[in-house]
This record gives structure tokens, sequence and C-alpha cells, in this order.
């Protein structure tokens, strides 16, 4: 459980930062690094604030990560480069109180006061959804990954890969799937255990349709009522369907 509270930067401050900043260059950007903002203050209540030496070193650890993907070199198609340490390495350092991980100021404050040039060097797009706070901000999304799949996002079963973008979405985008912890990691775990033996089609295709199942199944079946044996069954059952229908 996280102990750490930080700064939010309320909505029409982050608007005007990014709006006075569009089509400024990356590295430009990134001179604009702060620790604080006069507008940006912690909840009142609920944990203790994050100190100057906790803000820098997750500044420092976000930036380390992005250099390793290349920075300031764009992506390409290897975003998993970025997304899934930088996930692991922000639930691993920022100790923040779940609740805190929930608010849009807190990510908008990250994106645009600490690490400014991240977001639009990972989504050059620069949509306010990658750089405000919302759920889909450049930082909030791989946070809640490892909260929900991880903790490591790099790891996988022998014989199996880590989650890519697409099936990552597939769960994290739809709240009754990635906002439960236990049934995220079941059915990433299902996943993988297609994924052994061997699968008819793209795996990224399997879990948009085993996604799909699942969902049509919990109008139905309450999962929290069944126990891990159970729930890993109904998953397999699913996934079976899932792949016999693939395959015509």
């Amino acid at each position: 459980m996280g102990t750490l509270i930080y700064p939010r930067l309320p909505r029409d401050v982050a608007q005007k930062l990014i709006e006075e900043r569009a089509g400024a260059p990356v590295t430009a950007l990134a001179d604009l690094s702060s620790l604080a903002h006069p507008d940006a203050e912690p909840s009142a209540t609920g944990g203790h604030p994050a100190d100057a030496g906790k803000l820098a070193e997750i500044r420092d650890a976000i930036r380390a990560i992005a250099e390793d993907a290349g920075y300031p070199k764009s992506l390409g198609t290897s975003t998993q480069s970025f997304d899934r340490p930088c996930g692991t390495t922000l639930h691993r350092i920022m100790d923040i109180v779940p609740a805190d991980a929930a608010e849009e100021g807190v990510w908008s404050f990250l994106s645009l006061v600490v690490v400014p040039e991240i977001g639009p060097w990972r989504f050059p797009g620069r949509s306010d959804e990658r750089l405000l706070g919302r759920p889909r901000n450049v930082l909030r999304r791989t946070w809640w990954r490892a909260w929900a799949l991880g903790p490591d996002l790099e790891t996988a079963p022998e014989g199996c890969t880590p989650l890519g973008e697409d099936e990552s979405v597939q769960i994290m985008e739809r709240p009754s799937l990635g906002g439960n912890r236990r049934t995220a990691r079941a059915l990433q775990a299902a996943l993988w255990r297609a994924e052994r033996n061997g699968l008819p089609a793209a795996r990224s295709e399997v879990m948009r349709e085993l996604a799909r199942r699942l969902r049509g199944t919990k109008s139905h079946i309450a999962l929290d009522a069944l126990d891990d044996q159970s729930l890993d069954e109904l998953l397999d059952r699913l996934t079976s369907d899932a792949l016999k229908s693939m395959a015509g």
C-alpha cells in the first residue's frame, strides 16, 4: 500500500500549458522541467506529500528509460521498449496512494511539469488525452498496467512474451476487466496458457475475442464469487470457445 501523495495540477492550468507549448521541439520542452508549480498542491489529507527528492528520482528514472528506448529519436513501432519498463519502474518507486493514482491532476503534474518532453515524444500527435492526466495519459496508463497486470510488465512465462499494446488495451480500457486486478491477471494468464499451446491466429486477435466473451459472461456470473481454480477453468473454457470460433 502506497503512502505518498503528489501535487495536483488543475485542468485549466494543464490545458493552458499544452496550448502554450504546442509545436515546441521535444528537446526544448525538456528544458522546461520543474519539480514544482505555483498552482499545484497535493491533497490536504490521505498520505505524506512526495518531496523534491522523490520527484527528482521519478524524473530521472523516466528519462533514463526514454533514453534507453532511443529518446529523442522516434519510437516508431517499438513503443513497448518505453511503456513496459516505465510502468514497472513507476509502480516500484512512486509509493503512491492508490486513490491518488486515480487523480487526473497528479498525472497532469508529472507529465506537464516534471517531464514535459516525454508525452510529446511518446505520442507525437500530442493529443490532450495523452498529456492531460486522464486514463490514457502517457504515464498514468503505464502505472495502472503495472498495478493490474504486473508488477513487472517485462516478464512472461517460458515460451510466452509480455503483453503488447493492443493486448494491454483490451484489458485496461475496459474498467470491468482492468479495474479488478485479480480478473486482469487471470485473463493475462489464460492468454499465456493458450499461447504455450499454440495459437491459430494473432495473439492480439485472440485477446480481443477473449475479452469480449468474458465481458459477456460477467453479465450473469459474478467473477469475484469464483475461487481461483474456478476462474481459471472458466477462462480456459472461454479461450477454447474463442479459438474454435476464430478457426471457423
